[in-house]
């Protein structure tokens, strides 16, 4: 799990019930001026699951498909937060404003470049004070370090990349700031370049665990299962498409022992629509 720069972190503005986005690993097709997207809380009733909406979030997109704003609305519509984003007219993502209901600026992120790689992020409170900074370093032009600052200069922590024969990223190594590993990731391709797995070590705990990605027959990701150190599936993620193509539906199920069998037990999902 990649470590979250300090300010988004204390604004607490999640876009996933799942902990992942579901984009890193899908594009959008067509021409898609937005996105919205619905997360729903899964309860149970007299045996009978339930679905409650309890969040909604409106990605706008620009001509190239990037993102400008991304707004939170509770399940009544009313605005919670929203992020607004600038890009240079290279493409380069420049600067970021987080707001919050009342249209209050939270925090502001901005980022520098050098010969077209990200230099570093500098992230201000809403008073302006320098809060965070991460400088990132490159090899062979690719990222190899992240490390990540206070206000004040003092180290906060450090991701080291590492990348396979074929260029593609193989390991991420976080540390903290004594130097200790927090957490390792290790990736795995199938033949055709798509991402197969990702191995897990988290050093405060001490367990492992592993993520197996699945494809469906016309290659879009289709499925991401969850296995503990003991090989125990313990968790899906079941991806469904649209007629366009896009993701349609995201739903994660916990799997578990229960009254003598392996259950499915649904907790939470996500639905997207497109225009």
């Amino acid at each position: 799990m990649k470590k979250i720069i300090t300010l988004i972190a204390a604004a607490a503005m999640s876009f996933s019930l799942f902990g992942l986005d579901i984009f890193n690993y899908v594009q959008i097709n067509g021409n898609v001026k937005n996105y919205t997207q619905i997360d729903y809380d899964i309860g149970s009733k007299f045996g009978n699951l339930t679905r409650t909406p309890v969040l909604k979030t409106i990605t706008t997109l620009d001509n190239s498909g990037r993102a400008i704003d991304i707004t939170e609305l509770s399940a009544r519509d009313a605005v919670l937060s929203k992020i607004t984003s600038k890009y240079d007219v290279y493409g380069n993502l420049t600067e970021q404003f987080a707001y919050d209901a009342d249209s209050k600026l939270l925090w502001r992120n901005v980022n520098t470049y050098n010969n077209g790689q990200k230099a570093d992020v500098s992230e201000y409170d809403k008073n302006g004070l320098l809060r965070a900074k991460t400088i990132f370093q490159y090899a062979d032009g690719k990222l190899a370090d992240e490390t990540g600052y206070d206000g004040d200069g003092a180290l906060l922590w450090k991701i080291i990349y590492k990348y396979n024969s074929a260029g593609k990223l193989s390991d991420v190594f976080e540390y903290s700031a004594d130097g200790s590993l927090d957490v390792q990731e290790t990736y795995t391709y199938s033949d055709d370049g798509r991402i197969d797995s990702l191995l897990t070590y988290d050093a405060f705990s001490g367990e492992t665990e592993r993520q197996v990605f699945r494809y469906a027959s016309n290659g879009t990701l289709s499925e991401i299962t969850t296995y503990d150190s003991t090989k125990q599936v313990t968790n899906r993620i079941i991806i469904k498409y649209d007629a366009g193509g896009n993701v349609s539906k995201v739903s994660e199920y916990n799997v578990a022992q229960k009254f003598g069998s392996t259950v499915n037990e649904l907790i939470a999902m996500s639905e997207y629509t497109y225009q």
